[in-house]
């Protein structure tokens, strides 16, 4: 068989169904032979597949992978085959399938036909063939770069017939191209007789071109191109996906990473200004989600007019900024800060013809100053924007080596956070609600207290306001929950406990639905009457008018929990909490009540917060009582439930069981 392969002035290459070679014939071998093509194209048990891979030929590669998956039964192309020392041999090339009865397909037989398709004397049927066949653009220029030839894809593609092309300079017909890339890449091949490949953008035509040019016998010069402008696009659309933020087109985090980077490479001297929009939430609760997003983009806009060849401005995650300075020598980035203030002293319009002003805390950083590396100046402009927040209002604070001994406790704070809260020190204390009339107990406040296992003693403030920021605070909250739950079952069962306990949630949690359905399942689960239960929330302006956090506490007071106000009077909005919010209780805040005896419009306010109080039919309860003067005072004004340490401190949960619960003042 072998010998009437061998008598077949065609090429021919039998492979399997994997494109391992069976069968080449003589022919074939003496071709790749001569002009030192790979091994892979011709020797038997390669694979030719592979070997069309290596070398380029995706069209004859893509046709047989067709065949020998049954898409067709044969394909014919012509294509143009790269020989050694810069030669191209066109090749006319049919793929067929072989098969027998027990598979639908075993392999193919190509067989390559060389031919010469622009010689003087084209035959009409080649170029026929070679026309039908081309899929990319194809032109031919002689060594003065005039037009030979051309086919109909190159046509459609150039936008120019062929006729008034032929036998015309390439530059003559596309002048804008003079100059440009294009010209530059083909007087190189011709020059330095080497493939070239590129991709540029052709203006006049609106198109980007994928370009392969080959140098040829007699200084010619073969150009095959394809129209690449939807690949450049979804590029860009995923360069833009992949490095700018959706909301604002500000560079995102990973590109201004990048920067940092690449600045830090070149050896710039730069400032990185982290900014923190401190207000969204509140925003977003009072003019719905919309609003934030206008936010950001108003800011971003604003960041924007900084930009230039010296400072880029980017949006790092939720409501955080970034602007990143070079260094220009007698600047004071102080002043540079100020300018960022000023920008916000303006409020923001909305959509809705609504105005808001911007809070905002802003940290700063220096490279080679403060940090050589890119991790450690994020790290420590996001420190110092953290001790901005700290500091309240629209803030700007340059880090200081000090700070990251903050950093460094914090990250033991949130360590433990997300440990064994109790094997790591967490628990709590109760402080009696005493009423002052018949000293009896009417109800506890449940404290979150941590004895670190490192820091010791920590401030409810600190890992609370951590716990938030790190999203530790449901879990943190749950373990309370469930601590004071089996506490409060296990003494009804002994002791008979009816009394309310007032435990503490920040503003995230209420306006959590998740944390609530975990929150009554707990208490189901411990089988605790929602009357033995209050919830206490502090003034705070993220609370104002929130949907979900009205949503919340309306249910909680259906099922029978009472809802206080912690710290009244200390915030703006506590008239709001009265009409927006089911609220059944009042803690009048310490600081009225401390002034008591000492000033006379702190009394006069106090007076009012009190009638205000019992005019809407909710219970009081003064907090911080510590002298009896206060405590006379308050009875005077029809307050008499008392929570301060004239009647007793916050006490360990032993102590309060030995105290008050085989005490007369639990039974009062």
């Amino acid at each position: 068989m072998q010998e009437w392969i061998n008598t077949i002035d065609e090429f021919l290459v039998a492979i399997d169904r994997n494109g391992t070679i069976l069968r080449v014939n003589q022919s074939w071998i003496d071709f790749c032979v001569s002009h030192e093509i790979s091994a892979l194209l011709w020797q038997t048990g390669a694979n030719y597949l592979d070997g069309l891979e290596k070398a380029g030929n995706a069209k004859e590669l893509s046709s047989i992978k067709q065949v020998l998956r049954n898409e067709v039964n044969e394909h014919e192309l012509v294509h143009p085959f790269l020989l050694g020392e810069n030669e191209t041999q066109w090749l006319q090339v049919k793929v067929r399938g072989i098969s027998s009865a027990s598979e639908d397909s075993n392999g193919a037989i190509i067989y390559h036909k060389p031919i010469t398709p622009y010689s003087n004397s084209l035959q009409p049927i080649t170029a026929e063939i070679v026309l039908e066949s081309m899929t990319e653009g194809f032109c031919l220029l002689d060594d003065s770069m005039k037009v030979i030839y051309l086919n109909d894809i190159a046509e459609e593609l150039l936008q120019r017939k062929r006729e008034s092309m032929m036998g015309r300079g390439f530059f003559d017909v596309f002048p804008e191209a003079v100059n440009t890339n294009f010209q530059r890449h083909y007087e190189h091949v011709l020059k330095k007789q080497e493939i070239v490949e590129f991709v540029d953008y052709y203006k006049p035509l609106d198109t980007w071109f994928q370009i392969k040019a080959c140098p040829l016998k007699k200084g010619r010069l073969a150009i095959y191109f394809q129209d690449v402008s939807e690949r450049k696009k979804t590029e860009a659309q995923l360069m833009e996906s992949t490095f700018y933020d959706y909301l604002t087109g500000l560079p995102n985090r990973r590109l201004m990473i990048q920067k940092i980077s690449s600045l830090m490479e070149q050896g710039n001297k730069f400032s990185i200004f982290h900014l923190h929009i401190d207000n969204l939430n509140f925003i977003n609760a009072v003019h719905q989600h919309h609003a934030g997003d206008t936010i950001m983009k108003r800011t971003a806009e604003k960041l924007k007019v900084f930009t230039n060849e010296t400072c880029y401005a980017g949006r790092l995650d939720g409501n955080e900024f970034i602007i990143l300075r070079k260094y220009r020598k007698g600047e004071n980035l102080a002043e540079f800060a100020h300018q960022i203030e000023q920008v916000f002293c303006k409020p923001i319009n909305l959509a809705n013809s609504e105005e808001v002003t911007v809070s905002f805390s802003l940290g700063i950083a220096c490279h080679p100053f403060d940090a050589q590396t890119t991790d450690e100046l994020l790290s420590y402009a996001e420190i110092a924007m953290s001790e901005a927040k700290n500091v309240g209002g629209s803030s700007c604070v340059f880090f200081r080596p000090k700070m990251k001994a903050l950093r460094n406790r914090n990250s033991v704070i949130e360590e433990g956070l997300g440990g064994d809260l109790k094997a790591n020190g967490f628990h709590y204390t109760m402080q009696p609600q005493i009423d002052g009339n018949s000293g009896n107990l009417t109800g506890v406040e449940v404290l979150s207290r941590w004895t670190h296992p490192k820091l010791g003693e920590l401030s409810p403030l600190e890992f609370i306001q951590l716990a938030e920021e790190t999203g530790n605070i449901v879990p943190l909250t749950s373990h309370l929950l469930t601590e004071v739950f089996a506490q409060i079952k296990e003494w009804e069962k002994q002791f008979g406990w009816n009394l309310r306990t007032a435990i503490n949630m920040t503003p995230s949690l209420l306006g959590n639905p998740d944390f609530f359905d975990s929150f009554f399942k707990l208490m189901d689960r411990y089988k605790i009457k929602p009357s033995l239960i209050e919830i206490e929330i502090t003034e705070q302006a993220e609370l104002t008018y929130s949907p979900k956090t009205l949503e919340n506490l309306l249910l909680c007071k259906s099922k029978g929990i009472s809802i206080a106000i912690d710290d009244f009077g200390t915030g703006f909005s506590m008239i709001s909490y009265l009409t927006h919010f089911p609220i059944t209780k009042i803690k009048i805040d310490k600081s009225f009540v401390q002034k008591i005896g000492q000033d006379r419009k702190s009394e006069a306010v106090l007076k009012s917060l009190i009638h205000l109080a019992t005019s809407i039919e909710c219970e009081l309860v003064a907090e911080g009582v510590e002298r009896r003067e206060e405590a006379e005072f308050l009875q005077a004004n029809n307050c008499s439930i008392f929570q301060g340490y004239l009647y007793d401190k916050p006490l360990k949960v032993s102590e309060f069981e030995a105290k008050y619960l085989q005490s007369p003042l639990f039974f009062g």
